[in-house]
């Protein structure tokens, strides 16, 4: 069994970051060759026919799973509609422009509380060893939030959280922690998890909105045991789920001399228990849900779905500035 080693504690991070990332072992570093990329690069991925309502499969590669909690899930397009169109109206997306594609990016590591049409939103860079112009944009309170969730509501994401629910056989959902990513250049991305310890019941969804015409691969992911890489284009109406100790990483990009950039919707959903909630609070990356705190996570359980309650549903009403 391979072990990873915990680097967040050898990286300085804002107080209220922690990102669960890991070294990966000398397998993967020395399998980093011209000749592995290219086996790898153009193998698309499999995308299998979904009968009987079924939504979610996961990521295989010529029927080769070398991921366990990586999958595909189908999106309704009303979804990817009404958050672009949120993104457009509040002035997210020309304030990507203006980070990733007019030259005004934020120093790797800084962060700033931002304003939308009165909602408090934190924009964070990631720090210089995530080799991109990634940003990150999250509602930094809970009304912003809440507004967030409202959207999600009214592009039909109920549908998707009672497919997961079900798939995964779980008690109750959350939208817990939300967020829009956007970048126009990435290196060599950083290997990393997003969610650890939830007892496969915590994903973050990646939300594709914006997207570059014969950009290359977007997601380049590692195989559980290190020592096969995967890359995956994203599609539109389809988001990527990524669940417990998944190694992925932006696949390296270059938009910028073409004035374009990528931008996406995340939103982690879980259910949320006494027993997964620590590990949970130690996923989040951004000011909202607060940091550190259980309860307050614990509070919200199953708030957005809920197997034996069909009143568990996101709000839906919310409006640009409402």
């Amino acid at each position: 069994m391979i072990l990873y080693n915990l680097i967040v504690a050898l990286v300085a991070l804002p107080s209220h970051i922690q990102i669960n990332a890991f070294s990966v072992s000398d397998v993967y570093l020395s399998s980093l060759t011209t000749t592995s990329i290219n086996d790898y690069y153009n193998l698309a991925i499999d995308k299998p026919i979904h009968n009987n309502g079924d939504i979610i499969s996961p990521m295989t590669w010529g029927g080769n799973r070398i991921s366990e909690n990586m999958y595909r899930v189908l999106l309704p397009p009303t979804l990817t509609d009404e958050l672009l169109l949120f993104a457009n109206q509040m002035g997210i997306t020309d304030f990507y422009r203006g980070l990733v594609i007019d030259g005004k990016p934020f120093y790797p590591g800084e962060e700033k509380l931002v304003t939308f049409k009165d909602h408090n939103w934190m924009v964070h860079r990631p720090k210089g060893h995530w080799n991109s112009n990634m940003h990150w944009l999250s509602p930094a309170n809970e009304s912003s939030h809440d507004n967030y969730l409202s959207i999600l509501g009214a592009g039909g994401f109920d549908k998707v959280l009672d497919s997961i629910g079900t798939y995964f056989n779980l008690a109750g959902l959350s939208a817990y922690h939300l967020s829009f990513i956007g970048v126009s250049q990435c290196e060599k991305g950083f290997i990393h998890t997003d969610v650890n310890g939830s007892g496969k019941a915590a994903f973050n969804m990646i939300i594709p909105l914006m997207l570059v015409d014969g950009g290359g691969a977007e997601l380049e992911i590692l195989s559980d045991d290190e020592t096969t890489t995967r890359y995956y284009d994203y599609e539109y109406n389809v988001a990527s789920m990524i669940g417990d100790n998944a190694l992925h990483a932006t696949a390296s990009c270059d938009y910028q001399a073409r004035g374009l950039m990528r931008m996406c919707a995340t939103v982690y959903v879980g259910d949320i228990t006494t027993s997964n909630v620590r590990n949970l609070l130690m996923s989040l990356t951004q000011a909202y849900p607060p940091v550190g705190d259980a309860k307050h996570l614990l509070d919200r359980a199953g708030d957005h779905w809920s197997k034996v309650d069909s009143s568990k549903r996101l709000p839906i009403g919310g409006s640009v500035g409402g």
